[in-house]
């Protein structure tokens, strides 16, 4: 029981110095700027929020899966419950960023055509009429 409670807070310990050495190598890099486009987009060279959260939430699926394979090497059982609990959740959240950015794109696409759908091409004035023989004097 005693070796147990041991073997958990140095993986604890250990799990916490990976995070934050990780956050000091990962930081930095993702408050630089990155190059813009040549197209001129404009913000396209910055990393947005929903970027940096599938960043982190693929660094943390993998930690968690190299913690399990440790528990599991040490105890010879995998902790079911809680690997669903964690898939799970970073599952949901991919799926509620997913709707925020079709819904932003869904709401630019109408903001773009005024609401009312896609504008008509300009008409030209009808020709079938003759002007008038004092025109351009």
């Amino acid at each position: 029981m005693t070796g147990t409670v041991v073997v958990a807070a140095l993986a604890m310990a250990a799990g916490t110095a990976l995070g934050v050495l990780l956050c000091r190598i990962v930081g930095p890099r993702l408050y630089r700027p990155r190059r813009l486009q040549p197209d001129g987009g404009g913000d396209k060279g910055k990393m947005g929020v929903m970027d940096k959260v599938l960043i982190l939430e693929a660094v943390i699926l993998v930690a968690y899966t190299v913690a399990a394979l440790a528990v599991f090497w040490h105890t010879g059982s995998e902790p079911a419950t809680l690997t669903a609990c964690v898939f799970g959740v970073c599952g949901i959240e991919n799926g509620v960023m997913g709707w925020i950015k079709t819904s932003k794109e869904k709401a630019a696409e109408a903001a773009k055509t005024n609401g009312s759908g896609p504008r008509a091409a300009p008409m030209d004035p009808p020709t079938e009429r003759e002007e008038p023989p004092d025109v351009g004097l």
